[in-house]
C-alpha cells in the first residue's frame, strides 16, 4: 500500500506513463479533497483561504436556493471529483447540472461536463492551471464557466458558441445573468461584501 507521504503530485518531466482516474482514486489519499488529475498527472491543490471560502459558499448558496426553487437542476461545491475523461478529473469550487442531466451525478463523483461551472481565483492558482481548466471545459463542451477574480473584482463569462468559448467581464456593480441556469442572477457587490 502506498502512504500518501510517498505520492509524487509533480511528477518529473521524465516521467511519461499519465494516470487514469483509477490511479488517481488509488493514489490519493481517501476524503482529502486537495487533489485533481491533470492530463494524467495528479496536481496537489492548495488549501482554499477563508476569504474564497467564502466567497463559493456565497455562490454555492444562492446557485443551490435558485435551482430547488425553479426546479431547475442541482448545485455541488467543492471538494467533488467531476471526471471529464479517464485523464482528467478536476474539483470546480462550484457546478451546476440541469435537471435533464442529472444521470451523470454517480455515486462517488460527477461522471461528465457539468453545465455551468465556477472557479473563484486564489492566491494558489496558476496560470498554467487555469489555462488547462478551462481548455477542459472548452473541449467537453461545459456550457457556460464563470471565472471569479476576487482581488480584481470580476466575473469572466464564457458562454460556449460553436464548440469555443466566448468571454466577457463584469465589474462589481455589473448583474451577471446565467444561460446554463436559465434567470440566475449575481451581482458581485452582493457576494464580496
Amino acid at each position: 500500500m502506498i502512504a500518501a507521504a510517498d505520492i509524487t503530485v509533480r511528477p518529473s518531466k521524465s516521467r511519461k506513463k499519465r494516470l487514469t482516474y483509477e490511479d488517481y482514486v488509488r493514489l490519493t489519499p481517501p476524503d482529502s479533497g486537495n487533489y485533481e488529475l491533470h492530463d494524467g498527472q495528479i496536481i496537489h491543490m492548495p488549501s482554499p483561504t477563508p476569504h474564497h471560502q467564502d466567497i463559493t459558499g456565497e455562490i454555492y448558496f444562492h446557485m443551490k436556493q435558485f435551482a430547488k426553487a425553479n426546479n431547475l437542476g442541482k448545485a455541488f461545491i467543492a471538494p467533488l471529483d467531476t471526471m471529464f475523461d479517464r485523464f482528467n478529473t478536476l474539483q470546480p469550487d462550484v457546478l451546476f447540472i440541469s435537471k435533464d442531466r442529472l444521470e451523470i451525478v454517480g455515486q462517488k463523483k460527477i461522471e461528465a461536463a457539468p453545465d455551468l461551472v465556477v472557479e473563484v481565483l486564489s492566491g494558489g492558482n496558476t496560470k498554467k492551471e487555469m489555462l488547462h481548466k478551462k481548455y477542459i471545459y472548452e473541449s467537453f463542451e461545459v456550457k457556460e464557466y464563470w471565472l471569479i477574480n476576487p482581488e480584481k473584482e470580476t466575473i469572466t463569462q464564457y458562454l460556449l458558441k460553436d464548440e469555443e468559448f466566448v468571454s466577457q467581464v463584469f465589474s462589481f456593480d455589473d448583474e451577471v445573468t446565467s444561460e446554463a441556469l436559465s434567470g440566475f442572477k449575481l451581482q458581485l457587490r452582493n457576494i464580496l461584501a
